[in-house]
């Protein structure tokens, strides 16, 4: 089953997960894929898991979801792959949230820069402890973070507090709407800033409506983005997606649902007789250096020994910056398993 936000009451949603994992799987006749909505919801989330559950499906291939306590889809023993979280044992997450906070870090710190100011959603200090994790790993310093309410009118203050410290490079940690106000803020600053954040919160649609204030910002992700047209990677990801439809849109989370279904299918072809969830979830735990065309590095589901961080198997960060609002990559995947095994 694919489970994802294909339709939503917020801006996002993501039904580009459905035709990718159907064209990734299509040469298994065998296979039979259904799908559901979670509507962006909490409770459309439990209803698809209660379906999957009461349809007995062998496993879950899960896009962008709002809400995924899947605590429920975890006493199933259903694996779920792509977006799922870091510790069940039968999670098997693409892409990491917090993981990618590190990455941020690491990320930043990457540049050349070595004094860091974060401008984040208030309340979320245990996300921004991860993107400092990640920069003083590197032997930077975080010099100042800023808080900022969701419904903040003016950033001057909490810019004005990051340059005041002496930042030279600066995180963003907000919804997509307040990264736009910071991003404005901190180019009216009169300082030169490195600014950086995560390629979901930067998206397309944010990077267009930013045009040329988006130039010089770094992005960060654990995957090849989407838009990397000189990869090979990203244009078989096109090309099995557009097998089944070909107006489909090529996303970040696009390119997620085709690792997770490119990993159920291999594990498929390792397993013999009636695929089950403990089959399935077997096969997964067994897959050693699968070849993603270079999308993510070769996959293996090896745990890490930080129980946080325990089913993070795509440890691996890579960095971006805009240009002419199109995502240049600069340089190679780096590792961070060394700073997420750190307890």
């Amino acid at each position: 089953m694919v489970i994802g936000d294909l339709t939503s009451t917020i801006p996002f949603k993501v039904p580009e997960v459905v035709p990718v994992a159907r064209g990734v799987l299509r040469g298994f006749p065998n296979v039979r894929i259904e799908t559901c909505d979670a509507k962006g919801t909490s409770g459309g989330y439990q209803i698809c898991a209660r379906q999957a559950i009461n349809e007995k499906v062998a496993g879950v291939i899960q896009g962008f979801v709002t809400a995924q306590d899947q605590t429920a889809l975890t006493k199933a023993g259903i694996p779920v792959v792509g977006v799922s979280d870091d510790t069940s044992p039968n999670s098997f997450p693409v892409s990491s949230s917090f993981a990618l906070y590190v990455s941020l870090g690491v990320g930043l710190a990457k540049t050349g820069c070595t004094k860091l100011g974060i401008v984040y959603l208030d309340g979320s200090d245990f996300l921004i402890d991860y993107i400092k994790r990640g920069f003083e790993s590197r032997g930077g310093k975080e010099v100042a973070r800023a808080p900022v309410a969701a419904n903040a009118a003016d950033l001057s203050p909490a810019v004005a507090k990051l340059t005041g410290a002496g930042a030279t490079c600066v995180a963003v940690s907000l919804v997509p709407s307040g990264a736009a106000q910071a991003l404005t803020a901190l180019r009216q600053s009169g300082r030169t800033l490195t600014i950086g954040g995560i390629s979901a919160i930067f998206n397309e649609d944010l990077l267009s409506s930013l045009g040329s204030l988006a130039d010089g910002l770094i992005v960060v992700d654990s995957q090849l983005n989407s838009h990397d047209t000189a990869a090979g990677g990203i244009g078989q990801v096109q090309a099995d997606a557009r097998a089944v439809d070909s107006k489909t849109k090529l996303t970040e989370q696009a390119v997620v649902a085709w690792i997770a279904a490119r990993l159920v299918g291999s594990a498929l072809r390792s397993t013999t007789g009636e695929v089950t969830p403990a089959s399935l979830t077997a096969a997964l735990n067994g897959l050693r250096g699968v070849d993603l065309a270079g999308v993510v590095p070769p996959w293996t589901s090896q745990p890490l020994d930080n129980p946080s961080f325990r089913r993070v198997f795509n440890h691996y960060g890579i960095n971006y910056e805009i240009s002419g609002g199109k995502a240049v990559r600069k340089g190679d995947f780096y590792d961070i398993a060394p700073i997420l095994r750190t307890k």
